[in-house]
């Protein structure tokens, strides 16, 4: 054998052998826990334990608090303030109103103009304003 057709086939064989080290790895997927997907709503009856209740909701892009909660509990709103949230109503007369806190944070916004984002602890609750 020549110099050179050693050369080639050691050549050739190097460079199969680097490709086939760089070829297909496989699938890599890219895995995000549950809770990094979704928010939770809790709704917060004063001193009645048993009647409080949280939910767990897909978060979708760009969605509202607003647009959340009215796909998780049943919902009355008067001129975009929550009035009702599943048939417990605000107390004007005493000046409790439905308030909420994003991850234990009293909002400064509105429902409506509050964005949703992934893992977001929200709580409703009857507070005085």
């Amino acid at each position: 054998m020549t110099f050179k057709k050693t050369v080639g086939i050691l050549l050739a064989a190097t460079l199969t052998f680097t490709l086939a080290a760089c070829g297909h790895q496989g699938k890599t997927e890219k895995k995000t826990s549950n809770s990094s997907q979704t928010a939770t709503i809790t709704l917060d009856f004063d001193n009645d334990k048993k009647a409080d209740e949280t939910k767990t909701f897909a978060v979708k892009k760009d969605q509202t608090l607003l647009e959340a909660v009215k796909s998780s509990f049943k919902v009355v709103e008067k001129d975009g303030f929550i009035t009702a949230i599943d048939g417990k109503s605000q107390d004007t007369a005493n000046q409790k109103y439905w308030l909420f806190k994003v991850n234990g944070k009293l909002a400064s916004k509105g429902a409506a103009d509050t964005i949703v984002k992934k893992g977001d602890q929200i709580t409703f609750y009857l507070g005085n304003f």
